[in-house]
């Protein structure tokens, strides 16, 4: 007897975000199974115990999952062989930025819906993206790729801050502002090991508000397109803490960031799948600069916002684009909804209490809560994404929805910190969110 393969779609690397539960039920709506092939995990040991439970919950989402000691794509290839044996291959999905090369790979060979090799080549490095951006006529900042440290301080030299970028890390790794010879000297002493030969990138820096563009793109179309708020930590780091869909822009503003993306997915010959655009106004000339991009999932979460805001629609037609299979019309957006991730940056200081009174996933709006810091640990300015306290997110039907969440939140769950001058004040977690989306600026809950 012939046993009839199970259809399945299947995903390289483990995404910490919580849409993975979405984007499964919506393989399970499609009639397909999903699988994950995923590295151990590995993280910072300060936080790992909590992201390796997160780790953990993301594997158990899926109907099958496989480990392997590294995802490149020679072992990809030979674990959807195996794979094969068992399952009917429909799609393939990046589900990291590390293995956007390996899924265009696996989708070239087995001839599947995704973005293409050479679209997914040059969004995995920074510098192709800027030349190719220079040659196609789209503004861009004065760079330079760095080989030592002497040609650094030449371009530096008569300019103001520049901005160093390793040019194939994620996650605001290694990404710092330098204002002068002796921000360059130390960063290149803090990263020697990293930065052995000198890969680097360097750029003039640009102050202004930064966005990104989330395109859902079939057969080189981009069906929909979403814009997302971006909020940061403190410089000379770019820490991302906060993202919020949708952005608050003037029309004119939108279009010209909807232009941008269009061109980049031009450009770049990209065919199916997300692109995922970063990209910054100048504030003194009001134009648009792609900072970077990439062809795959973004990360905070943001693909969980955009489904949010388009009804929950978004993540089905994504995954029906992976298999070949779109419904005849593309989501539209929900002009109310507002949805926020934040990631928990607090002040520099120690912990001394963390009062929780209620579960703060309990709340209606908050829809994953995760707080790794511990009273006793020494809080210090987040220099990546991986150096934040936790992060949640809140799903509100308008404004008013989202204050009463915030309001919840706060009620249920904030920090004591005692600062560097020995002063103590409760923190609330949603002070960002408040400040960027509710204008509101009280960052405290109390002095002590």
């Amino acid at each position: 007897m012939i046993e009839t393969k199970k259809p399945a779609i299947v995903i390289f690397g483990l995404n910490l975000s919580d849409g993975l539960r979405t984007f499964v039920q919506a393989g399970h709506d499609l009639g397909v199974e999903v699988v994950l092939i995923h590295e151990p995990f590995s993280g910072d040991p300060t936080s790992a115990g909590g992201l390796a439970e997160l780790y953990r919950r993301r594997q158990a989402m899926v109907d099958a999952a496989v480990e392997v000691a590294s995802l490149d794509v020679i072992r990809a290839l030979a674990t959807v062989q195996t794979l094969a044996e068992r399952y009917e291959i429909r799609g393939v999905y990046a589900g990291g930025e590390r293995y956007v090369e390996v899924t265009a790979g696996v989708a070239a060979v087995y001839d599947l819906p995704g973005p293409g090799l050479r679209a997914a080549s040059i969004s995995r490095n920074k510098l192709m993206q800027r030349v190719l951006c220079e040659r196609g006529g789209l503004p861009v900042p004065a760079f330079a790729m760095i080989n030592s440290a002497e040609q650094a301080r030449k371009f530096m030299a008569g300019r103001g801050p520049v901005v160093a970028k390793p040019c194939t890390r994620w996650g605001s790794a290694g990404v710092r502002r330098l204002d002068s010879a002796a921000d360059l000297d130390r960063y290149l002493a803090d990263h020697a090991t990293e930065q052995h030969g000198f890969t680097l990138l360097l750029e003039e820096y640009l102050p202004g508000i930064e966005v990104s563009v989330e395109c859902l793109v079939l057969d080189g179309t981009a069906m929909v397109t979403s814009i997302t708020h971006k909020g940061k930590g403190a410089e000379p780091y770019f820490v991302e803490t906060l993202q919020v869909v949708p952005a608050e822009l003037a029309q004119h503003r939108r279009a010209a960031c909807q232009e941008l993306a269009w061109r980049v997915i031009e450009l770049t010959g990209m065919k199916t799948g997300i692109l995922h655009l970063e990209a910054i106004e100048e504030s003194e000339t009001s134009r648009v600069y792609p900072v970077e991009w990439a062809v795959r999932e973004p990360g905070h979460a943001i693909m969980d916002l955009v489904d949010w805001r388009f009804n929950g629609r978004a993540t089905p037609y994504l995954v029906g684009m992976h298999l070949g299979r779109t419904a005849p019309q593309p989501p539209v957006e929900n002009s109310e909804r507002i949805a926020v991730t934040a990631f928990i940056e607090l002040p520099p200081g120690v912990i001394v209490a963390v009062r929780q009174d209620r579960d703060p996933e309990t709340i209606p709006g908050v829809v994953e809560f995760d707080f790794f810091a511990a009273e006793g640990d020494l809080i210090t300015v987040a220099r990546d994404n991986w150096s934040t306290s936790g992060g949640y997110s809140v799903f509100a039907d308008d404004l008013a929805d989202l204050r009463r969440i915030l309001d919840d939140l706060d009620e249920a769950f904030a920090v004591l910190i005692r600062g560097e001058g020995g002063g103590q004040e409760w923190i609330r977690v949603s002070r960002q969110v408040r400040a960027e989306v509710l204008d509101e600026r009280s960052r405290t809950v109390e002095r002590t």
